[in-house]
Parts: C-alpha cells; structure tokens; sequence
C-alpha cells in the first residue's frame, strides 16, 4: 500500500524538478547532457516486471494439467486393435509367401521409365521453360551390356540449332566414351544413342554410374545427368529346374551359375498366367557356392487359394543379389538368362491342407490385443 501511495508523489517530484531546470535556447545542449542521468524512463521497466512477477506467482498457483496417458484412452486402444486385426490377416501367410493385394505394388516397369530424369529450366528470355527428360533403358548394367539413352526436349522455339551430347561419367572421371545423340523425329525434340559398355575403360567403370548429358539449345547450354548401376555379375539364373508340388507349398527352384561364392537373396513375383495378375511376392535367401547352385522359391496353398489361382504361372521380376561381406562396400547384384519363366500349376486338391503357424506371430498378436482392451471398470490407485 505505501508502494503505491509513494509513487505517485515521486512522479510528481520529478515533474516538479523537470518544470524548475527546463532548458533555455542558450544552454540547452549542455542540459541535456546534463540531466540525462535523472531521466524516469528507467522507473517505468521494475513497475512491470512486479507486475508480470506478481501474475506469474497467481499462475503458478493453479492446478497443473492433468497429462494425457495414451493407454487409457478408448480411441488409441481402438486403433491398437485394428493394428492386431492387420497383422494377424498378415501373419496368416509366411513371410516368403504374400499375396499381392494391391497391383501397384507389383507394377512393371518399363524401359527408361524407373530411370527417367526431368529438368527444368528458365529461359534467357523469360519466354518459358526448356525441360529435358534424359532416361536410360535401365537401372542395371552388367559388364559388357549395351546402354540406350534418349532424350525429350521440350520448350525450345521451332528452328533454333539443337544438339545433344552425351558422356559416360563415374566416381574416377569421364569416360572416352561420348557420343553425339541422334535426332529421332524431324523436329528435333527427341534424341537417341547407345553404348558398348564392353569396350569401357575398366580404371574407370565403378557400382554408381552417371550418363551426362549436354543440350545446346541455339546459344545456350543445359546439363542432366542420369544415374545407374553397373557391376560384374556375381551369378546368372540360368534356368528354372523341374517345379514341384509338395505338401503344402508350389517349389520353384531356381538353377544359378554362380560367379562368387556367398549369401544370396532372391525375391520374384508368382502371376497368373491367363489374366497377368500379380498373385504373390515370393522370396528365399541361402548360401551358394561357386559353380552350379539352387535357391529355393516356395508358394503356399494358403496364398494361392487366397488369390483363387491354381496355374499355370509367370515368374518374372526375379531380382538377386549377394550380400555385401566384410571389407565390402555394395551388395553384388545377378543377372538373369530371361525375364519370364513358365510355371505349372496343380489342382489345390494336391495340396495339404495345412494352415501356416508362427507361434511368434500368435505372441504378438496376443499383446497388441491386450494393450487394446478396454478397461469397463478401471482400478483406481
């Protein structure tokens, strides 16, 4: 109370003392130096923070909110128990033998698509856009495999000098290998070339390639790369040895010629082939050694029925490769003889009918669900 009593009369005082020792045009910058060290300004900054302080201590005071516990809460355990739903629909099948639901997922990609490259850039002129789509056929090479490049132009006027050059570039520099790409329509706005990648420099040749591509468009100059990959296959799919039905599981075996000795992984898709419907996404793993060797694929009756196909098949999609070992940088991919293999199929009446079981997978699914239970009458601590 004497705070706010005092104050006010000290304001006035202050005033007061302001009004007596006004400067006068004859003094007035030598008063201002001069009195600066009384101003009030400094006063007005500890008024507020007493009150701000004052205010923080009244908040300080309320009660502290209560936090939120997740476990408690109906809508979480809700979705906890659609999470045990999904994945015990998922654990109903191995894991080296999923049906495909959605088509997306198992999509074919086509030559150049998986690698295109589009690039845009502003004109000089500010009349539009030069774009250059730059792609290459695929996204793995193998020594001595031959490497199409084409390129679309868009955005160019009608009758300007065009021109495109493409240079084979890796970690180590530039390769001699460079060619001018060749017109592939009279309007100059689609380009081709290929290389021999047989005749490649070695020295120069790494795992992660780079197709560099320069455009003159009249006096200008634009640059696009394209990544890939390139390396010494470390085995072949040769062939697809007799296929089998046996107790539960379609056995594919896939014959290799194996380069380099290690721990191989393959993964494929099984469609039909009457209608081209991806049915399921297989896949096995094992050691091989050099020479001739066998990986295993296996279907299970429980996803062929699930999908409602008993054959014949398509394999395609076969992609393998040798996990990297110690001292070693890049996993080392596997060719493969052809793209598509033939499959027979068997009456599902040849099969056993043995649902798959992972105990595991049943302890899972036990956990989430009981995280998911909701408590009617929860006990109070």
């Amino acid at each position: 109370m004497r705070k706010r009593i005092w104050m006010p009369l000290c304001l006035m005082l202050l005033l007061i003392i302001e009004v007596l020792f006004w400067p006068t045009d004859e003094n007035i910058s030598e008063t201002i130096v001069a009195k600066a060290p009384i101003t009030t300004e400094p006063a007005k900054p500890v008024i507020l923070e007493q009150e701000i302080n004052a205010e923080d201590a009244s908040a300080s005071t309320k009660e502290p909110v209560e936090e939120f516990n997740p476990y408690e809460s109906e809508v979480f355990k809700a979705q906890i128990l659609q999470v045990a739903d999904l994945y015990a629909e998922s654990a109903k099948y191995p894991i080296n033998s999923k049906p495909i639901l959605n088509p997306n997922d198992a999509k074919i990609m086509q030559p150049f698509e998986e690698t295109e490259v589009d690039t845009p850039f502003p004109s000089e002129d500010g009349t539009g856009k030069i774009r250059l789509a730059a792609a290459v056929d695929k996204y793995q090479y193998f020594v001595g495999d031959p490497i199409d490049v084409r390129l679309q132009l868009t955005g160019a006027k009608e009758g300007v000098f065009t021109s495109a050059v493409a240079t084979l570039s890796g970690p180590n520099g530039d390769t001699p290998l460079s060619a001018t790409m060749n017109p592939s329509d009279p309007t100059l706005t689609a380009f081709t070339t290929s290389f021999d990648t047989s005749i490649a420099p070695p020295a120069l040749m790494s795992a992660e390639m780079l197709m560099k591509i320069t455009v003159t468009v009249d006096d200008q100059q634009f640059f696009t790369t394209v990544g890939f990959r390139y390396a010494l296959a470390s085995a072949q799919l040769i062939s697809i040895s007799p296929v089998r039905q046996n107790a539960a599981e379609l056995i594919i075996p896939l014959h290799y010629n194996v380069f380099q000795d290690g721990y191989y992984f393959v993964r494929a898709i099984l469609e039909d082939a009457q209608d081209s419907r991806p049915l399921i996404q297989l896949q096995s793993e094992g050691r091989l050694a050099q020479g001739n060797a066998i990986l295993e694929l296996r279907a299970h009756i429980s996803a062929l029925k699930a999908q409602g196909s008993a054959g014949p098949y398509i394999l395609r999609s076969v992609q393998t490769y040798r996990g990297a070992e110690v001292g070693e940088t890049f996993d080392a991919p596997a060719s493969t003889s052809q793209q598509r293999f033939s499959i027979p199929g068997f009456p599902f009446s040849d099969y056993d009918e043995t649902e798959h079981e992972d105990p595991l997978a049943v302890e899972r699914v036990e956990f989430l669900r009981g995280l998911g239970v909701v408590d009617e009458d929860p006990v109070e601590e």
